[in-house]
């Protein structure tokens, strides 16, 4: 079922009149935007959570007389807020996967900077940091034994979930 119909059942409409068909689509891409617009990354329709607050907000602003809106908006401001706070939706995974350049071995306990924050890959050279949209985000690896990650120019632009393969040489 479409977000449209899906909305159009929570507000117990079934009429197919192109204004308030037209109505309830603005609302919907109104929902989406203020979401987007909040931070909130993940702004996928079929995902129940954003579903329930496109829905929650709609509700709240469909009409002239409706006694709810305040109730709802306000429900849809807390919902939004746990949302944009959120690693699932408000963050990008960046996942550095640490290997040894001869063997191609995952390396265990090497130290991965990134974005303000050290983290140590776990047992299959995997450290996983969480990160808000935007460009040259700096990075640097080091693991005991090994010679410093010989890339350039050690920056990640964030646009999406990635994965940052890196390899060390052994000293």
């Amino acid at each position: 079922m479409a977000i449209l119909d899906d909305v159009k059942a929570a507000l117990r409409v079934t009429t197919t009149d192109t204004g308030i068909v037209g109505e309830i689509t603005d609302l919907i891409d109104a929902a989406k935007d203020d979401l987007a617009l909040s931070g909130v990354l993940v702004v996928d329709d079929t995902n129940p959570l954003i579903k329930r607050a496109i829905i929650t907000y709609v509700k709240a602003n469909f009409g002239y007389d409706n006694p709810d809106a305040d109730r709802l908006a306000k429900a849809y401001d807390l919902l939004k807020m746990h949302l944009s706070l959120s690693t699932d939706y408000a963050f990008y995974a960046v996942t550095f996967e640490v290997t040894d350049a001869a063997t191609s071995a995952a390396i265990r306990q090497a130290e991965v900077e990134f974005a303000g924050q050290t983290k140590t890959t776990d047992a299959i050279g995997k450290a996983v940091f969480y990160a808000r949209a935007g460009s040259n985000y700096e990075y640097t690896v080091t693991a005991d034994g090994y010679g410093a990650d010989d890339d350039d120019d050690n920056l990640v632009d964030v646009a999406a979930s990635q994965t940052v393969a890196i390899s060390l040489t052994a000293l």
